[in-house]
């Protein structure tokens, strides 16, 4: 229905002979905010249904969605005795169904007019779960000098692509099925994922380093460039500030590896791979979980910041690779079992997840970059969830997380994606190792950046699937935070040394760089470094990025 849509649409504009130049724009604006409400993902959905858990405490909100819910259902059970009735012959089954539907239509008003009021008296919960689309000129408000935005839209065998910049907008359409986009990306992630010189539970000090650099298939890179941002280049060409909301497959490939002309030599040669016209040269990139996510972030009143050195708080290096004993000895529970009232009841899964061991490293090096004492790192036993709920992080500017980020399915029951820490030795609400996107949401932040460093958005299948992580990456802008750096794949533990604490560096030097830039440099420092050929490859240099706000807000 979509793609029909869309297709007629685009041709109607396009072959139409006499259709006013006005009227293509209007149907383009058309179709790209229906496009953003097919785009609404699990995870966007996942956090709609914890509405409930996420106002928790909210002075108002509360009531209002609890209202909200008591009139949906009254609606419900009115519809169901107006099918009833409109089965039924005579008189008084018609004057049932007139009844009943004055009924519903007040209902249906009374739902619009708390709709309107969570609208304004809580935009920021709104945005979170369930984000109003934005028009292109809406959007080209937002945008500053040097950004544009892109963004996607994969329907069964066609995939769509915006480009907008502050004073022009286009669209393009490519017939390509959506079996085929997913290809190329598990296809490209099986060669960013590699099986040692990781952070997800193995070794990262082997003295002993492949001789060969892995095959990088640029010409895929560069396919997918061509199907998507490439027929936009006269919108985005002069951006130096691009942002990226990618749908579908698209979702788990950082834009940093897209190539913007044909590549030159051979997909193993480090020169070759340093030469290569990555997106990454051209544009210092940020990823938005949605497009409304931009008004969120852009309009939203800062609180003022100390003139002392900027805080760092980190959490990480989680107790993992046992199984925990039940205290009884009994068995796990059962499936229909493993998650009750919002607690994550079998620890046992959570404790035999891998081990990440120099993540305590990367957050001993991050402090020292910020200066911060040791007392602000979280690490081993002390790296619960129930810290991360109880301490005040309101006032730090930079908050790390060295642990795992599943995806919602990640563990069996897990129905909204978490970040995993030591498990408790008997599951609570408070502490269930687990942080869920609804429980993060719930977080009282204004940190510059939250850092994911231990992600993974790809299955174990190697089946895309970073919509999920945009879930947390929303709920932790909800909460106050202005940015997410989230790793795509486990990361080397060199590049996430450099990566990050270069990325710190130049956010907070005398001369300071926008998020995006500071990422960008920081990458294309590694890439330009010649001391080791694996650093050429983008699996070292290309695993994080910035998701939020990517331009400069102080």
């Amino acid at each position: 229905m979509i793609r029909r849509f869309f297709y007629a649409m685009m041709l109607w504009s396009v072959l139409t002979p006499g259709v006013h130049a006005q009227t293509r724009a209007e149907i383009r604006d058309r179709v790209f905010v229906t496009a953003q409400r097919a785009q609404a993902s699990a995870a966007g959905q996942a956090l709609a249904q914890a509405a409930g858990r996420i106002a928790a405490g909210t002075a108002g909100l509360e009531a209002l969605l609890r209202e909200q819910q008591d009139i949906s259902r009254m609606i419900a059970t009115q519809r169901a005795e107006l099918a009833q009735f409109a089965a039924q012959p005579g008189a008084e089954a018609e004057l049932s169904v007139t009844r009943l539907q004055g009924a519903i239509a007040e209902n249906r008003l009374r739902l619009d007019t708390l709709d309107a009021r969570l609208t304004a008296d809580f935009p920021e919960f709104r945005e979170l779960t369930n984000p109003a689309p934005l028009s292109i000129p809406e959007v080209q408000a937002l945008l500053r000098d040097g950004e544009a935005l892109v963004m996607t839209l994969t329907v069964d065998s066609y995939l769509y692509t915006w480009g907008i910049s502050p004073t022009a907008s286009a669209w393009t359409r490519v017939e390509v099925p959506i079996d085929e986009v997913r290809g190329l990306v598990q296809g490209l992630r099986a060669q960013l994922r590699a099986e040692e010189d990781t952070r997800a539970g193995i070794s990262l000090n082997k003295e002993v380093r492949a001789a060969r650099v892995p095959s990088f298939d640029r010409a895929a890179a560069h396919l997918i460039y061509q199907h998507t941002l490439a027929p936009l280049e006269p919108v985005i060409g002069d951006a130096r500030h691009l942002m990226v909301v990618f749908d579908g497959p698209l979702t788990s490939l950082p834009p940093a590896v897209l190539v913007t002309r044909p590549p030159d030599g051979a997909d193993t040669s480090p020169q070759a791979l340093r030469d290569t016209p990555w997106l990454l040269k051209r544009h210092a990139l940020t990823t938005l979980p949605n497009v409304s996510a931009l008004r969120a972030l852009r309009q939203v009143a800062l609180p003022p910041r100390d003139a002392q050195r900027p805080t760092f708080v980190g959490f990480g290096d989680p107790l993992l690779g046992y199984r925990l004993a039940a205290e009884d000895g009994g068995q796990a529970p059962e499936e229909d079992r493993i998650v009750t009232r919002g607690i994550y009841e079998d620890v046992r899964r959570v404790a035999d997840l891998a081990p990440l061991p120099n993540t305590a490293r990367e957050l001993r090096r991050l402090a020292a970059t910020m200066g911060a004492p040791q007392e602000n790192l979280h690490l081993a036993s002390a790296a619960t969830e129930q810290a991360v709920k109880t301490l005040d992080l309101s006032r730090a500017d930079v908050v790390a997380f060295a642990t795992h980020g599943l995806l919602a399915d990640g563990l069996p029951g897990l129905a909204e994606p978490a970040l995993v820490f030591t498990p408790p030795e008997a599951p609570t609400a408070e502490d269930d190792a687990l942080l869920t996107a609804s429980e993060a949401a719930q977080l009282k932040l204004s940190a510059d950046l939250v850092i994911l460093s231990a992600c993974d958005t790809a299955g174990s299948d190697g089946t895309p699937g970073a919509e999920g992580l945009s879930g947390l990456a929303r709920a932790f802008i909800y909460a106050g935070a202005r940015a997410i750096l989230v790793s795509h794949w486990p990361v080397d533990d060199y590049a996430a040394s450099v990566l990050t604490t270069g990325m710190l560096d130049r956010m907070y030097a005398d001369t300071p760089l926008t998020r995006a830039e500071a990422l960008q440099r920081s990458a294309l420092d590694i890439l330009a470094d010649s001391s080791e050929d694996r650093f050429a490859h983008p699996r070292i240099w290309a695993p994080f990025v910035v998701v939020g706000e990517g331009g400069r807000d102080r």
